[in-house]
């Protein structure tokens, strides 16, 4: 109860009261009012609801509002609350009467996945192997004789401790299937192995398997039950606010100038040195353009972190009690709070299943185009559910991060384009789509929870088709932070459209249930996405958890789900002692032979304390991240002195009719956004970074 702000609110036909900062604006919060208790005060125009786990306060500006809303809320309260528990109690009695051998076998796909990232596993260490040894025989310098062999045996330990852990996978799977028969495999012909069989199942299950299936063959009946369980949101709106920047609470960030240098010619030699080098310039951008042709070599990248996390996050409650309800990106933490990654490498997570955007592009349906869009936008919350509440390092100005992955076929880059407010700039390309995303972060302390608040817009495009979607994402919650059980919740709704075509699905993440007043819900993560042709005509629905897995609901029949996608476990030994980092966010902070001596100096790889953090040392990370920002301040009072604007380095605003019009500025009338310019990877192909870069270390 820090203020009031004045909200933009919705009640539709089904009694969902939504609400959202304008008439156009994605709605930040949700109360399904049919199953809430209802209170009012005419004589303070107020209205109290109680979803069952948040209580809202509302207040209305005229007594004819309140009158008006009043009216409606207790209508949709009253309606339909006898089918509501009537549905409710008809989807437990079914959960609840569930046949063992349904559940083995969910068990068994599980394990039967797992076995197939494994065998992945054991060709890339093959396919490793191979290109090591092709290179040592051609390389007879005796000098490095010795780094190859030590290289060499490296890698086949890795194939040996990767083989002998898919062997104890496929045991698993094996004992799983022949205990019990739980899929009474022996009714059918006895032709078929109980593995063959089993094998056979899992390419029905998992289209990602094959690219080639058919959509029909992938749809297949379930007793998973889905089922539209009413939900509320947690979400303690108080009026925005921003701590002034002071030497003690500012987080060391601030605004830098970058001044640019002025290329000046006077006689004509000059000028023909200028035409040969944009000629020249020309023609890398030309090789730029297909650089998916080129063959890159797979690098060795690490299975875990140098260090177990380290620091105590809870010495950090007091410098949250001091911020309740304000932006936390303004104020200086401790580096103990942190997480041994970036903001703008925590943009390349986004990206962890890109895959699914590969598959988008092979598909012919625009409708089946935008379910795979829409999957891959629930898909980068997955793997938020293993962290362990800590928050990522905040970069820099001028700070960069690229990443190429051979494996995934993409490359990457993101820059920090704005302070305040933080504005996070990020472009990947592949030759089967381009992804791009211009976002402000914030996070904020509400006495026992933290919001995450990622606004503005992410865009796809496809290769070979016109299609060119957008999506937003709703707000993010670490729950419980001062007791109890914390765990990490996305609730809201998230709407992906294909602006060329007008189809678009709405997405809405759910509200977790159960549990005790310090415990985290036995029922959560759960998503609803319902698609729409651009005549609003509900035509699909997937079901299921951005944790686990996404179905969809064949002919909108609840009873028979087709799995589209599954999430891949976190692929670490012991991953909840490594910050609760999967397998690829392990791997994003390291310099591997494709970035060695190929980066940038305000590359996030260099910066010494998120570096010394990773290694376990805390104090001098702690000590570094002081001296950093000092350094900071000081270059930019430097340059404020000179008058010198700063500006970013890779990306250039440019007008985007998909964003608000007051994303850049509070008073703009046109939507921008910060987008990507092309030259930071005709300058890293020749190694010509600009003369005016500055060490930010």
């Amino acid at each position: 109860m820090q203020g009031w702000a004045k909200r933009w609110f919705r009640l539709s036909p089904s009694g969902v009261l939504s609400y959202s900062t304008s008439p156009t604006g994605v709605p930040r919060g949700l109360i399904q009012i049919r199953i809430s208790t209802i209170t009012h005060q005419p004589k303070s125009r107020t209205i109290h609801i109680d979803s069952g786990t948040m209580i809202y306060h509302l207040k209305a500006l005229t007594p004819e509002d309140h009158e008006t809303w009043t009216k409606h809320l207790k209508k949709h309260r009253a309606s339909g609350l006898e089918t509501e528990v009537e549905s409710f109690e008809e989807w437990r009695h079914k959960r609840q009467s569930r046949h063992v051998s349904a559940i083995a076998k969910e068990k068994a796909k599980i394990d039967i996945n797992r076995g197939l990232q494994g065998s992945q596993q054991v060709k890339e260490k093959l396919e490793c192997l191979d290109q090591w040894i092709q290179k040592g025989f051609a390389n007879n310098h005796p000098d490095e004789k010795s780094t190859w062999m030590a290289r060499l045996v490296q890698l086949k330990d890795d194939l040996e401790i990767a083989i002998e852990r898919q062997d104890q996978q496929w045991s698993v799977v094996q004992e799983t299937v022949l205990q019990g028969d739980p899929f009474n495999l022996n009714r059918s012909s006895g032709a078929s192995s109980p593995l063959s069989t089993v094998s056979h199942a899992v390419t029905t299950v998992n289209p990602l398997v094959n690219d080639e299936s058919s959509t029909s063959g992938l749809r297949r009946s379930t007793t998973i039950v889905s089922h539209d369980s009413t939900f509320s949101d947690e979400f303690y709106d108080a009026e925005d606010a921003v701590l002034s920047l002071s030497e003690e609470e500012n987080d060391g960030g601030e605004n830098e100038h970058v001044e640019e240098a002025a290329d000046t010619t006077e006689d004509d030699e000059e000028e023909e040195e200028e035409e040969e080098e944009e000629q020249e310039r020309h023609e890398n951008q030309q090789e730029n353009k297909d650089w998916t042709q080129q063959v890159l070599e797979c690098p060795h990248r690490r299975h875990r972190l140098p260090s177990p996390a380290v620091g105590d996050v809870g010495s950090a409650l007091s410098v949250f009690r001091k911020n309740v309800g304000k932006d936390l990106s303004t104020i200086a933490m401790p580096v103990s709070m942190n997480e041994p990654l970036n903001i703008l490498q925590k943009a390349c997570e986004e990206l962890e299943y890109s895959e699914l955007l590969d598959k988008a592009c092979l598909l012919s349906a625009p409708m089946e185009r935008l379910m795979y869009i829409t999957i891959f936008a629930i898909s980068s919350y997955t793997s938020s559910q293993y962290r362990t509440g800590r928050k990522p390092f905040n970069p820099m100005m001028t700070e960069t991060y690229e990443n190429i992955r051979p494996d995934k076929g993409f490359r990457f880059i993101s820059e920090k384009v704005s302070h305040n407010p933080l504005i996070i700039a990020a472009h990947a390309e592949s030759k089967n789509y381009k992804y791009w995303q211009c976002t402000k972060i914030k996070s904020k302390f509400w006495g026992k929870s933290m919001e995450f608040m990622t606004e503005g817009v992410y865009h796809v495009n496809l290769t070979g088709h016109d299609d060119h979607y957008t999506y937003s994402k709703p707000s993010s919650w670490m729950r419980n932070m001062i007791a109890g059980e914390k765990y990490l919740e996305h609730a809201g709704e998230m709407k992906v459209t294909n602006h060329t075509t007008g189809d678009y699905a709405i997405v809405t993440f759910k509200e977790g249930t159960g549990g005790g007043l310090f415990g985290a819900p036995t029922n959560r993560n759960d998503i609803i996405a319902t698609f729409y042709t651009s005549n609003n005509k509900k035509v699909r629905r997937v079901v299921g958890k951005w944790s686990d897995k996404l179905a969809e609901e064949v002919d909108m029949n609840k009873r028979q789900l087709s799995v589209l996608w599954t999430a891949n476990s976190p692929g670490v030994e012991n991953y909840a002692d490594y910050y609760g980092f999967t397998r690829y966010c392990m791997e994003l902070n390291e310099i591997t032979t494709l970035e060695k001596d190929k980066l940038p100096i305000t590359d996030t790889r260099y910066r010494p304390d998120q570096h010394l953090y990773e290694l376990g040392r805390v104090d001098e990370a702690d000590a570094e991240k002081q001296r950093i920002e000092q350094k900071q301040r000081e270059r930019r009072k430097e340059f404020e002195q000179k008058g010198i604007p700063w500006k970013p380095r890779w990306f250039a605003l440019q007008q985007d009719q998909y964003n608000e019009p007051d994303f850049i500025t509070p008073d703009g009338t046109v939507g921008e956004s910060w987008v990507f310019t092309n030259q930071y990877w005709n300058a890293r192909e020749s190694g010509q970074w600009p003369k005016d870069m500055f060490s930010l270390w």
